[in-house]
């Protein structure tokens, strides 16, 4: 199966600015922000920096190979994408990263000017950090979440900066901010905004969904999302979703180097999968019957908990797993009781409401 180093590796000798941006250098971009730049010697900041430049920097960086966040395919893909025509020339900056635990968010985004007087804004999705997964688990019941506003931000003093047509590219979380910040820009930068690459990000609630702002731009919002989809089916949207085909096993299809390429696109499917759908209408469900209390109040215990293993992300978690239990464990004991019986309703709705779908599914499916 083809994947997107394979296209790069194919389309690599042909630049940008002679065969114009698709969807698959839209997602190789998308991926490309998950770099951990912070951790470069020379950050692209205010002076950009060529991919080319940013690729040598980093596969001859030690402390790289010892960052997590680090992927053995991303360090492949900084390479093919250094060494191609197509993406060696860019030149990347402006890079922001802000990550705060008081306020619950990480918020990473990066400017690549594409060679033809446009610039596309890449917006980082949820890395492994701890304090990341807490602020998708605030995207559930919270809007604007601190992510949403500095994303705006970013956007409107990039379109002041910077002259000729935006891009916005983002990958899971990193969708939503796109797609929030072209909503809610200045009237100016949206006018300016081509088109909004959304792969596997989520949605909006409907109160967002209606507003004048959103509706101006949701006819240029293109999302991307595989065949088992969660992530990109949660809340909802007023555009179609193009469903892809991913190689990957369950919620590992979110991953973007297991969609399946073909020339210049991804290969397409009809829909998503039942499994999909299933998934899909019990979560929904499940927060549909919820108060935002009952979720905020959800959301920070297993925050706390996280918290409480001294973790700072999810792999430590993993790699002390006994911690882990016994955190667990200790958090159930230190709640009081009106937390732990809220917990467990939960809890108990969520299992409830998958139990219902399964038995409406198999009502459907009955000869």
């Amino acid at each position: 199966m083809s994947d997107m180093l394979d296209y790069i590796a194919w389309r690599g000798d042909l630049p940008l600015d002679r065969d114009g941006l698709n969807e698959v250098d839209a997602a190789v971009l998308a991926r490309f922000s998950y770099i951990p730049f912070e951790y470069f010697e020379q950050p692209p900041l205010e002076e950009p920096v060529t991919v080319t430049d940013l690729a040598r920097m980093s596969l001859r960086d030690e402390r790289l190979t010892r960052e997590e966040r680090w992927k053995l395919r991303d360090r492949e893909l900084m390479a093919a994408m250094g060494e191609s025509r197509r993406f060696g020339p860019l030149r990347a900056g402006r890079f922001v990263n802000r990550f705060d635990e008081e306020l619950q968010t990480q918020f990473s985004a990066i400017t690549v000017a594409l060679g033809d007087g446009r610039h596309a804004l890449v917006f980082r999705g949820t890395d492994n950090t701890v304090v990341g997964w807490k602020e998708d688990l605030n995207m559930s019941y919270l809007c604007p979440i601190p992510g949403q506003r500095y994303a705006v931000e970013y956007l409107d003093k990039i379109a002041e900066a910077l002259p000729g047509p935006l891009l916005l590219i983002g990958h899971s979380k990193g969708g939503n901010l796109a797609c929030y910040a072209g909503a809610f820009c200045g009237k100016a930068a949206q006018e300016r905004i081509e088109a909004v690459y959304n792969f596997d990000g989520p949605g909006f609630f409907d109160n967002i969904l209606e507003t004048p702002d959103y509706q101006r731009i949701w006819p240029r919002i293109r999302t991307v999302i595989p065949q088992f989809s969660v992530v990109g089916m949660l809340l909802g949207r007023d555009e179609e979703s193009n469903v892809v085909h991913s190689d990957g096993n369950g919620l590992h299809q979110h991953d973007m180097y297991s969609w399946e390429t073909r020339g210049p696109g991804f290969v397409h499917l009809g829909t998503v999968t039942g499994g999909s759908k299933f998934v899909d209408s019990a979560l929904k469900a499940w927060i549909a019957e919820m108060t935002p209390e009952q979720f905020e109040l959800f959301a920070d215990t297993v925050y706390k908990f996280m918290a409480d293993t001294n973790s700072r992300t999810l792999h430590q978690m993993r790699e002390n797993l006994l911690d882990t239990l016994r955190s667990f464990a200790r958090s159930l004991g230190d709640m009081d009781e009106e937390t732990r019986r809220a917990v467990i309703e939960c809890v108990k709705l969520l299992l409830l409401n998958a139990g219902r779908e399964v038995k409406e599914r198999s009502w459907r499916e009955r000869p």
